[in-house]
């Protein structure tokens, strides 16, 4: 797997992962925005693909708080994990 490859693959994921928790998806260019349900901008959470890093507000409900670190944690456990064949197995 290249690291094109690689890096898609992480963000699939993530992007499943932020739909788990309840969170809808909106794409631009270059960021990723998880719009929780309420739809409250001051509630979502920014996603950059290039570096999987996520970012809230520190105003932000407590909801989206634990939520952000739950998501930094699963991207820092797909990035450790050394078994990209179940990477791509989670994507199918």
């Amino acid at each position: 797997m290249t690291k094109t490859e690689r890096n898609k693959t992480i963000n699939k994921l993530v992007y499943k992962y932020a739909e788990s928790l309840g969170y809808e998806v909106d794409m631009s260019e270059i960021d990723v925005t998880f719009i929780p349900e309420s739809g409250r901008m001051d509630d979502c959470i920014e996603y950059r693909r290039s570096s999987h890093s996520v970012a809230a507000y520190n105003w932000a409900c407590a909801k989206t708080l634990e939520d952000e670190k739950l998501i930094d944690d699963y991207i820092t456990n797909l990035q450790l994990h050394n078994d990209l064949a179940f990477m791509r197995w989670w994507v199918l």
